[in-house]
């Protein structure tokens, strides 16, 4: 039992965001690891079964699509005063360093059976258990999100009806070998929590 909380505890503690930076380009990840990562990442709780999430899996030639649209979304949303080419070059950047992403969608039940909020917390929780798995399959990445994840433009290029959401893009790859991650550091819970009752 103890060796089993330990295990656990050594999961979720060395959780890590890794940055395409910090993949190696010359490797990816084989699309077995792919399909296990995401058959374990949908036991996740949900609300009568709804199981609202839906993957979207870019590989191959697809991740210089997915990014080439990122970028033309990116320069369709933002004002000439806040444009920056130096983040709509990263684009291709990325493009090249990237081995998949899994764009991570909540669809609404059509019945409407639950509240939509109990639909998208169902949904991060499988970006969570993607999260969880990464460093034992020995693969890294990170959550994207941001304006451009919640655009209409995103929408359609997903595939997603009005009520569908896109709760994030995660990009994976391979770390590099010699890639050293510093100790995060949480709040303790403590500090965020109230007890109530004697």
């Amino acid at each position: 039992m103890i060796s089993e909380i330990q295990s656990a505890t050594t999961f979720i503690r060395q959780r890590r965001s890794t940055w395409p930076k910090d993949f190696d380009p010359g490797k990816k990840i084989e699309k077995n690891v792919i399909e296990e990562i995401l058959e374990n990442a949908v036991w996740a709780p949900n609300h009568g079964l709804n199981q609202p999430w839906h993957f979207k899996v870019f590989h191959g030639n697809g991740v210089k699509i997915f990014f080439n649209r990122m970028k033309e979304i990116y320069t369709e949303i933002t004002p000439p005063e806040k444009f920056n080419e130096k983040k709509q070059a990263k684009y291709d950047t990325k493009a090249n360093q990237v081995s998949h992403i899994i764009a991570v969608c909540m669809k609404r039940d059509p019945n409407k059976r639950y509240p939509e909020v109990e639909d998208i917390v169902a949904t991060a929780c499988v970006a969570e258990n993607i999260y969880l798995q990464l460093k034992p399959y020995g693969i890294a990445g990170y959550l994207s999100t941001g304006d451009i994840c919640y655009t209409r433009q995103v929408k359609d290029f997903l595939g997603l009806e009005e009520e569908d959401r896109c709760i994030g893009f995660f990009q994976l790859g391979i770390p590099l070998e010699d890639l050293h991650q510093p100790q995060r550091k949480r709040i303790a819970a403590t500090e965020k929590t109230e007890w109530i009752g004697e």
